[in-house]
């Protein structure tokens, strides 16, 4: 017998839930509306301008340009527009479907991957900029089959990175112009491919046995199960590969991770170079901690001529850096605006009263334990006037904090804009399965600081993914 399916009662609840998602979606719409009309205002000031001035600063790669950050109204509709768009795919889009397509986002991923190995948005920079490039000639020169590379590109074209502009034609969007001839992003990318995706592949697991799911070490995450190692995925970065002949080498992905951190830095670190006062600095030193080959201090030099460095890390990044230093600033070398110092954050800091000592992408690196070492062993080397300069993402909650920046957030955006700040929470879970790492809150990192004897001065929110945690001495 076939029994009918009677539809759900309606109640008063039912009501209620409806009227809610219309007034969001009505609220959404009309934040949409009024942060779409002040992007607009922005690109018509940048249209109104000379042909001079458009030439002249687009003559400078975007990822090394900061010039090309936003004013802090753009940038603020900017995240507005994300935060709409998500609460209305929310309240439009099909649940289920929703599901599914975030349960399919891997292959998003591995499809870039694929296209930036293959160089494809260098092939189409060179190539027919009005009619695209035909998968034909790309396939040629990929070495994929056609059917199969444009069924790649497609996928990406669909979440709007790339442009298929006919049939069989593809060619770069003003997404995917960024990665052409642009290396140091290109090999960021390219490191998914050396470890992170599996790791991502094994953190069900790690999460679901009991010691390693109630552990903070960072020898105990999906790391060390994909590559069934107890070492941390530094020290493993720095054991060479045994060659045949007995000799060894180097760890490829140990220069391709250098040049990725550069890549990392110029696509999120830009607004930094401008949103902190480093001009007020004049001609102080500052000590770039685990600094790597010294990305962030390049595009310093190059904004603040008066400005000294000295960058610190292990020998393996040390030894590379004065190479790359020669060919992309070589007059600060030759002005010994800069030196290389072999040196681990976890040792005493050998470089007394600096006016500033900066990490970069070295705080999320590390479970809080190892945090609070690395700061309290900078602590001794303070001087009453000496800073610490933290340049780390800052996580904010959905639902807000009274730790947060002071900021209205219009309804019916989530307190830290949604959409906008997915990065940081991808790159938090990165860390948590990598390194046993975290992209840390205010609130986490005032714990930190006062940890280690510091406490933090300032909060400098930067219109970019990275902020900057300012700390130092407590008042005597």
């Amino acid at each position: 017998m076939i029994t009918s399916i009677q539809p759900p009662v309606r109640c008063y609840s039912d009501t209620v839930i409806c009227i809610q998602r219309i007034d969001r979606l009505r609220s959404a719409i009309q934040v949409l509306t009024k942060a779409s009309e002040e992007v607009i205002k922005a690109w018509e000031s940048e249209a109104a301008q000379s042909e001079t001035l458009i030439l002249s600063s687009s003559s400078i790669p975007p990822s090394q340009n900061p010039g090309s950050v936003p004013s802090h109204e753009l940038y603020k509709a900017r995240n507005e527009i994300l935060g709409a768009v998500g609460v209305c795919i929310e309240l439009v889009h099909d649940p289920q479907i929703r599901l599914l397509e975030v349960a399919f986002q891997i292959y998003e991923a591995r499809a870039l991957h694929i296209v930036a190995e293959k160089r494809v948005a260098d092939i189409f920079a060179e190539g027919d900029q009005v009619h695209g490039t035909s998968i034909a000639e790309l396939s040629k020169r990929t070495g994929i089959k056609d059917h199969k590379l444009a069924r790649l590109l497609r996928t990406l074209c669909s979440t709007h990175v790339f442009s298929e502009v006919s049939e069989g034609y593809f060619g770069n969007n003003v997404i995917s112009e960024h990665l052409a001839h642009n290396e140091a992003l290109r090999a960021y990318i390219m490191l998914h491919h050396h470890f992170i995706y599996d790791c991502c592949g094994k953190l069900p697991e790690v999460l679901s046995d009991p010691t390693k799911s109630n552990s903070e070490s960072n020898r105990e995450t999906a790391f060390q199960v994909v590559f069934k190692t107890n070492q941390t995925s530094w020290e493993w970065f720095k054991e060479p590969i045994m060659l045949p002949d007995g000799s060894t080498k180097p760890k490829p992905v140990l220069e391709l991770f250098s040049l990725a951190m550069v890549g990392a830095g110029r696509a999120q670190g830009q607004a930094v170079i401008v949103d902190y006062p480093w001009a007020e600095l004049g001609s102080a030193t500052i000590v770039d901690v685990g600094g790597g080959i010294g990305g962030m201090s390049m595009d310093l030099a190059r904004n603040y001529p008066k400005l000294k460095f000295i960058v610190q890390d292990l020998s393996e990044q040390i030894e590379q850096a004065p190479s790359i230093w020669e060919k992309e600033l070589p007059a600060v070398l030759e002005g010994e605006r800069v030196k290389f110092m072999i040196h681990n954050f976890l040792t005493e800091q050998p470089v007394k009263n600096a006016e500033i000592y900066f990490l970069r992408y070295i705080m999320h690196d590390y479970p809080d334990d190892v945090c609070i070492k690395i700061l309290s062993t900078l602590r001794p080397a303070l001087g009453t006037k000496s800073r610490i300069l933290i340049c780390d993402q800052v996580t904010r909650t959905t639902c807000g904090s009274p730790q947060d920046v002071d900021e209205h957030i219009p309804y019916p955006l989530p307190a830290n804009y949604g959409f906008a700040h997915r990065y940081p929470n991808m790159s938090d879970l990165n860390m948590m399965t990598l390194l046993a790492g975290r992209e840390r809150t205010v609130s986490e990192y005032k714990n930190l600081a006062k940890s280690a004897g510091l406490q933090i001065l300032k909060l400098w929110k930067c219109r970019g993914t990275l902020w900057v945690i300012e700390m130092g001495l407590p008042p005597a």
